[in-house]
């Protein structure tokens, strides 16, 4: 499960989400793996995943990766 860390002081928006198994802040970085991983959750998990509301940006982010790959396996399918 995860949880959107608040804003550092004098920011208005969350740089990270913390994954509250074992604490880990990742940081909204689509290079890294665990961001990958916290999509992929979205993806198969949708809400349940999430403590509170899923923030637009990542939902966006799990959509366009829920697209691209139906996109490729359709590709891969129809070739």
């Amino acid at each position: 499960m995860y949880k959107l860390q608040k804003p550092a002081y004098g920011q208005t928006e969350s740089t990270c989400v913390i994954r509250t198994t074992d604490g880990a802040f990742i940081p909204f970085d689509p290079a890294n793996s665990d961001y990958q991983a916290v999509l992929d959750d979205i993806i198969l998990e949708g809400a349940a995943c999430f403590d509170g509301d899923i923030p637009a940006d990542l939902q966006a982010a799990a959509a366009t990766k829920l697209f691209n790959q139906q996109l490729s396996a359709y590709t891969t399918a129809t070739a």
